[in-house]
């Protein structure tokens, strides 16, 4: 004899488990997930939170590296904007040669650093208490200049952010 279960709890089972499929992978508050060319890491978040229409984070890993990124919002504070986007990643602050970026062009301009665009930003967005933003980076000098010949590289950023400031 076949189980039978009432609709209404395989209709709730189903949207509870295809909720947590959405939102990917779960991890402590205040961490950020960041992958450079398929190598991952994770930061602890020193700051982050939305200002207005810009969600923002700054973290750091145990062995120091850096991570900073900010994401341009459309007015419902969720949808991102590429455009406005931008971030930057610090593998290892004791070295001059491994920093990425990748920016969108408003934002790269806002920072009044003139120049070539590094990078590019795929995707970015608020979803709930997550702030995520993807692309492609490249390799910049100090002052974030992109390096001649930089080989574009994927990046994520997922970051968890549920005691905004």
């Amino acid at each position: 004899m076949p189980l039978r279960f009432p609709i209404s709890l395989v209709a709730a089972l189903l949207a509870v488990g295809s909720a947590a499929c959405a939102r990917g992978p779960e991890f402590p508050d205040r961490t950020a997930a960041v992958t450079v060319d398929g190598r991952s890491r994770s930061f602890a978040l020193d700051s982050c939170g939305l200002d207005e229409h810009t969600a923002f984070l700054v973290g750091r890993a145990d062995d120091g590296a850096i991570v900073q990124a900010v994401v341009g919002l459309e007015d419902d504070d969720a949808t991102g904007v590429p455009e406005s986007t931008g971030v930057t990643v610090d593998l290892d602050p004791t070295s001059e040669d491994s920093r990425v970026a990748a920016f969108g062009a408003e934002a790269w301009e806002r920072r009044g650093s003139g120049g070539a665009v590094p990078g590019e930003i795929a995707a970015s967005r608020v979803r709930g208490s997550r702030i995520q933003l993807s692309g492609a980076a490249v390799a910049v000098d100090a002052d974030d200049r992109p390096v001649v010949g930089a080989v574009p590289v994927a990046f994520t950023v997922d970051a968890r952010c549920d005691e905004q400031e």
